[in-house]
């Protein structure tokens, strides 16, 4: 059994000096945060960074890509000053991996808890259903369609990918059936894992495989790493058939 010195300060783990080979969770924290930032300074929004809370507006209609990123618990206060970074009537998202006070008093409406799910790296995934393709998108025609899938499938408002993402640790997978574009996924490769979003398929093709066959293709994005992800409560299942996880669950907070 070890001890510490009385006055030698406790740490948590999330102190912004600690590694992210720490844990996966700081990792996919990190990595998220990384990826909103860049989405935010590819559109010319603002990004701040301090003590390991990463803010940034992507000057966007939709919340989830105006995202504070927050590793230690939040309180009111704190909250109250992630919403002064955002513009007034810019809807923004907060995540955190801790459960929060009642941040209603700052002006934010709970989102909710859902899962923290990790898959091991590895593995080979399975055929997709027949007439379900996954193709990554390499140029900026091929984005414009994404997000415009993306946009009906999910459904959020339309507010498209910068073409300067391409390319870097952010790739983009449409699903096609017949040929018709219909699901959306993207990975983002940092701090040792694969962070997996915005996979979502238009309504009428739900049920088919499409949305396993474009998680499948970011999850394996780097199959040498694991993979990340916050699943809904509804999806959790399929995520799980696939290899992943339940770790943990998060907190989510919004200014619509």
């Amino acid at each position: 059994m070890t001890t510490t010195e009385p006055s030698a300060p406790l740490r948590t783990g999330w102190e912004d000096d600690t590694p992210s080979s720490d844990s996966l969770a700081l990792a996919a924290l990190r990595a998220m945060a990384d990826r909103t930032a860049d989405w935010a300074e590819a559109v010319g929004g603002r990004v701040r960074r301090a003590s390991g809370v990463v803010l940034a507006d992507a000057l966007s209609p939709c919340l989830f890509l105006n995202v504070a990123t927050v590793p230690a618990v939040v309180d009111p206060a704190t909250a109250r000053a992630v919403a002064d970074f955002f513009p007034a009537g810019r809807p923004f998202l907060l995540a955190t991996p801790h459960p929060t006070a009642d941040l209603r008093p700052a002006g934010l409406a709970l989102v909710g808890h859902p899962p923290f799910m990790v898959r091991p790296a590895g593995g080979t995934p399975p055929e997709p259903p027949p007439g379900v393709t996954v193709v990554e998108v390499r140029d900026a025609a091929g984005l414009d369609v994404w997000d415009r899938v993306l946009a009906a499938g999910f459904p959020a408002p339309h507010s498209p990918a910068p073409p300067a993402l391409l390319g870097g640790p952010a790739r983009f997978w449409l699903a096609r059936v017949d040929g018709e574009p219909v699901g959306t996924a993207l990975s983002y490769v940092a701090h040792g894992v694969v962070d997996v979003e915005a996979v979502a398929t238009l309504p009428g093709y739900r049920g088919r495989g499409v949305g396993a066959a474009l998680t499948w293709a970011a999850t394996l994005a780097d199959p040498d790493l694991p993979a990340v992800l916050i699943a809904s409560d509804d999806g959790a299942g399929v995520y799980r058939e696939m290899g992943y996880l339940p770790v943990t669950r998060w907190t989510l907070w919004c200014r619509p």
